[in-house]
């Protein structure tokens, strides 16, 4: 990217919040909307795993106005780790239903032969939004149902892949343009990296260690073409939306709880 795009990558940059034990938080608050307005501070978070805060991390949290934890992962996708804060309202809706073993190897093999990532994970985001509409769905809506003046934080496990699809859907809905959603969605990689360092160093071999490396980057044009296929392929976020069984309240509310009237 050019200057410009170097410049929006930043701004999603100084919206990261520093949450104890999480590494990729960021407020979806003060990007520009297309009206010339800016979305909303302390209304919806992305993060990766909340369930790693520590104490303080979860202070942070409360402090910022969080009560609702949207919880994007499937069932015991990390045993046994602690509970939410008491006084946060955790939902959960899966965008995956497990591993799939098989359907693991095939992705690990595209990554590996792939000169150009963007294309790979712009497939996956893709078929969660056409196969999983009423999931992608139900995670917007848990959203949109969040008591007015709470805030609220959608996460998954690293907080860039299953978090980027239901933030973007957000951001589009809300008017931000697509080059700053995209920007925001590649903002992931620092925390991600920081995270997965662990992950990296307990490779096998450079073959493991390059898959591992390869799966958590965020290619910025990835969210542009899952964007132009939410616009031209599903009508549009509203509509893509409506279609995944969102009433015209609930969107309602989403549009009063990202942007200001």
């Amino acid at each position: 990217m050019g200057a410009v795009g170097e410049d929006v990558h930043a701004g999603a940059l100084r919206r990261s919040l520093a949450w104890d034990g999480c590494f990729n938080v960021r407020d979806l608050g003060g990007l520009e909307t297309a009206s010339g307005g800016r979305t909303r501070h302390g209304m919806v978070v992305r993060a990766d795993n909340v369930r790693r805060l520590t104490t303080s991390g979860w202070q942070a949290a409360l402090d910022h106005g969080i009560r609702r934890v949207v919880d994007l992962r499937f069932e015991n996708e990390v045993p046994g780790e602690p509970d939410a804060h008491g006084d946060v309202e955790v939902v959960v809706v899966p965008l995956r239903s497990g591993h799939d073993p098989d359907a693991a190897r095939v992705f690990e093999q595209a990554l590996l032969d792939a000169d150009d990532l963007a294309p790979i994970f712009t497939a996956g985001y893709i078929r969660i939004l056409d196969d999983l509409a009423d999931r992608v769905g139900g995670a917007v809506a848990a959203v949109a149902d969040t008591p007015e003046g709470d805030g609220v934080v959608v996460h998954c496990f690293a907080g860039k892949d299953r978090t980027g699809i239901v933030s973007a859907l957000l951001l589009s809905l809300a008017g931000v343009p697509d080059e700053l959603i995209a920007a925001d969605y590649a903002a992931s990689d620092p925390g991600v990296e920081l995270l997965s360092t662990p992950w990296f160093e307990s490779a096998r071999d450079e073959r493991e260690l390059t898959i591992r490396r390869r799966v958590s980057t965020s290619p910025h044009k990835t969210m542009l073409d899952v964007l132009t296929w939410v616009n031209e392929s599903a009508g549009g976020p509203d509509e893509y939306l409506r279609a995944a069984g969102l009433t015209g309240a609930q969107l309602g509310a989403l549009r009063t709880r990202l942007v200001p009237a």
